[in-house]
This record gives C-alpha cells, structure tokens and sequence, in this order.
C-alpha cells in the first residue's frame, strides 16, 4: 500500500511542477520523449498486470483494504446524512430543554431589541431614544 500511496504522491508532485519556457529545449524534448514512448507503454503495461495479480499474492492487504474501505465508505454516507438533514430541518429553531425554557433568559448583543424588550417587559423604563448615544464630533487638535 504504500508504494502506491508513494505512486499518487509523486504523480501530484509532477502534474504540479511548472512546465518550461516553449522556446527552451522543445527540440531536445521532443526527441526525448519519441524515443521514450515505447518504454513508457511497456512499463505502463507491466504496471497494469503487476496491480491485477496484487490481490492474488497478498490477499490480506486487499481483505485489509476492501474492510477500511468499506469503513471509510459508510462513515462519508453518515457524514453526507447528517449534513443534509441539518441542511434541510425547519427554520423553526432549535428545541429548548425543559430546564433551560424555565431559567432566567440571558440577554446577549446578537439579539434583536424587539427580543429583548419583550423578555424585559416592565423591568425598564428606557425608551428606544434613550438608549440610542448622541452623536459626538471628531475632537480637534489641540494646538500648542
């Protein structure tokens, strides 16, 4: 396993490394990769039947394998279950236990004022104006 691991490593290193300038080099490696295709096809066909005879010469690691798999199959299918129905339940808001429906509501900056009036009905006797600063100018420099 880990050679492949090492084989997907290096493929992303290589598809991530800059190309070269079109004008340097493109004779030589031109020539380089025609004479370089038919070793390139019989490596890559060794490869293959290498990978298909794998599961035959270590059926442990392909039994391995296939149960890690199946494992990191079902806990992505839970993962997308759990996304989608957080996505999709009613706007309603969360449920509130019993124990914290009967406390004492605590009054944050992230609430609306219209909220927090109702909760405070009759504690306070300021008005939206009173709670609202007056505007102060910018103080000028002081010379001297």
């Amino acid at each position: 396993m880990r050679i492949f691991r090492t084989i997907i490593l290096l493929t992303g290193v290589a598809v991530l490394l800059p190309s070269p300038p079109e004008g340097e080099s493109q004779a030589a490696t031109d020539q380089a990769a025609a004479q370089a295709v038919p070793g390139l096809v019989e490596t890559a066909a060794q490869t293959v039947s290498d990978v298909a005879g794998f599961c035959l010469r270590q059926p442990g690691v392909c039994e391995t394998a296939g149960y890690l798999a199946t494992k990191a199959e079902a806990k992505a299918k839970y993962g997308v279950k759990l996304i989608y129905e957080w996505a999709n339940e009613s706007s309603s808001g969360p449920e509130v236990p019993a124990e914290e429906a009967k406390s004492d509501p605590i009054s944050t900056g992230s609430m609306s004022f219209a909220a927090m009036t109702a909760r405070r009905a009759g504690q306070s006797t300021l008005r939206i104006e009173d709670l609202i600063p007056e505007w102060r100018g910018p103080v000028s420099p002081k010379k001297g």
